[in-house]
């Protein structure tokens, strides 16, 4: 899978259906739904029991569990194939091997000691992340509706393997201190199932903040000043380009657009050149249609910060923010088309 990519070290960025960006993020989803349910019900026990009781559920998950290694291996070696810079590929891909730990693997009695090998199974969850943020960063537009997709996965996935990790730890931390006083006051507020951490996930990274649940162990403390600080700025991105979105779609459905000026008027002054040249039209015409087009493209701007001007007053913080980014990118598509006006006379000069 691809983290933040450079589109010079890849030969295309064509993939088949099955190597999708979106299908991988669902499957790592599942990947870690998996490693929640096999740390909550088969921790304890190894894979000679397992058998043994023929434990059809466990099996299922383990098979399901190599199904998705082979579709992570499958998209690697597709984005290997894909790479033309073999050296590099190695050098900022080499960790995601690390994620592709077989669920029966941590079962076996000498290897089930090591918790980590459960944790390192997360990367894939990681690494799916990283290709959609390189997903963005390889496409040269993105419509509002993309960002919108990829910031709330993003969120989605911190959620999950935040409130993932913290579970891990902390359970292990109320085993230490509630297994002998289960009522007491500090007890009730640590985090000791999936279900809690996912909802003390969730209140920290929209900095809600309730207090009903609060993390002990040091590592869970790290995690959540990681939520918190990553939270602030993704759920504000997230609910910023949501407004944009829904003005959008409202300017879609009334036929407004932002800029009503584009690439066409470079290609018509263009031709208007070519007939400059060939005598077809004088200088003085010429001349006359050139500051038209400029005079145009300086009335939208105008009219531009204008229109912001008098609606901007009337949203909500999070509106402004968005509209203000709409804007901004309209009059600067502008002001660069001017320039390119601008260019061309004085190139004809």
């Amino acid at each position: 899978m691809a983290e933040l990519e450079n589109d010079e070290k890849y030969i295309t960025d064509e993939q088949p259906w099955w190597a999708n960006d979106y299908l991988i993020f669902l499957l790592t989803i599942a990947n870690i739904a998996i490693i929640v349910y096999d740390l909550e019900y088969f921790s304890e026990r190894n894979i000679f029991d397992i058998i043994q009781d023929k434990d059809l559920k466990w099996m299922f998950l383990a098979l399901s569990d190599l199904l998705l290694i082979l579709i992570f291996l499958a998209d690697l070696k597709d984005d290997y194939d894909r790479c033309a810079d073999k050296e590099w590929w190695w050098k900022t891909h080499w960790w995601e091997f690390l994620g592709l730990i077989p669920m029966f693997v941590t079962a076996i009695p000498l290897l089930a000691s090591l918790g980590g090998l459960r944790l390192l199974r997360l990367v894939r969850a990681f690494s799916g992340v990283l290709r959609l943020i390189g997903m963005a960063r390889r496409k040269t537009k993105v419509t509002v509706e993309k960002q919108m997709l990829h910031l709330l996965t993003i969120v989605l996935t911190l959620i999950v393997a935040g409130g993932f990790f913290v579970y891990v730890f902390e359970s292990q931390e109320y085993e230490l201190m509630c297994s002998s006083e289960p009522l007491a006051d500090e007890c009730s507020r640590m985090i000791n199932s999936f279900g809690d951490a996912m909802w003390w996930a969730i209140v920290t990274t929209t900095t809600v903040g309730y207090g009903d649940y609060s993390p002990v162990d040091p590592l869970s403390r790290v995690v959540a000043a990681f939520l918190m600080l990553v939270g602030i700025g993704l759920v504000g991105s997230l609910a910023a380009t949501m407004s944009q979105l829904f003005y959008t779609m409202k300017e879609g459905s009334s036929g407004r657009s932002l800029v009503n000026t584009d690439e066409d008027v470079l290609s018509i002054l263009d031709n208007l050149l070519k007939h400059h040249k060939n005598g077809v039209l004088d200088k003085k015409t010429f001349e006359s249609a050139v500051s038209l087009a400029m005079l145009r493209i300086r009335a939208e701007i105008t009219m531009i910060r204008s229109e912001y001007d008098t609606i901007s007053s009337t949203m909500p913080v999070p509106l402004q923010v968005a509209q203000k980014i709409e804007y901004n990118d309209s009059i600067s598509s502008l002001e660069d088309l001017l320039h390119d006006v601008e260019s061309m006379i004085s190139e004809e000069e």
